[in-house]
């Protein structure tokens, strides 16, 4: 009798245990959900018009390189000694200067994107965790991200997230 009791309660247990560590999961393709977001759009044109912007203002120091150098070579076998030091050294600093400003410029680029889409993501990023609190999901991957190389069968909770988000999406945007 102490031995079936015994088997009962470690069954009881057992299935308590595995009940209470069954977890319920999801997944998404941030990516998609992201670029459905109407000021995923706004973002890009903005960053768009920042890099056009930055990009103009090297081409214009090109051109003006350019012609200093085109200049100086048309008129160098009429330079002096000193003349042609002070023009080949005007030439490289503005050689050094494009350089750095591209470098700048490219740093410049990336913080205002950077700064222009933390709002979006983490305004997905609120949805998502809202409809996991709400529809009680332990673990919710990303699979835009490519990190979960194997998962069981999962709910996608796209749809939810972007009716969370009042987007209406046209076709299913998350995969596996």
């Amino acid at each position: 009798m102490k031995k079936t009791i015994s088997t009962l309660v470690i069954a009881g247990l057992s299935v308590f245990a595995f009940s209470a560590s069954a977890q319920k999961l999801a997944h998404i393709n941030l990516d998609s959900l992201l670029r459905s977001m109407p000021e995923s759009d706004s973002a890009r044109r903005v960053g768009q018009a920042h890099y056009q912007m930055l990009e103009s203002e090297v081409e214009s120091m090109n051109k003006e390189y350019q012609q200093k150098v085109q200049d100086y070579q048309a008129h160098q076998a009429g330079y002096t000694e000193l003349i042609k030091n002070e023009k080949q050294k005007e030439i490289q600093d503005m050689g050094q200067r494009i350089q750095e400003f591209q470098g700048s410029a490219q740093s410049d680029l990336q913080k205002f994107n950077d700064s222009i889409t933390r709002p979006i993501i983490n305004k997905a990023k609120k949805a998502v965790k809202e409809v996991a609190q709400e529809k009680h999901y332990t673990y919710v991957f990303d699979v835009s991200s490519g990190v979960v190389l194997y998962s069981e069968d999962s709910d996608d909770i796209f749809a939810m997230v972007a009716e969370k988000l009042g987007i209406k999406p046209s076709v299913k945007k998350s995969s596996k």
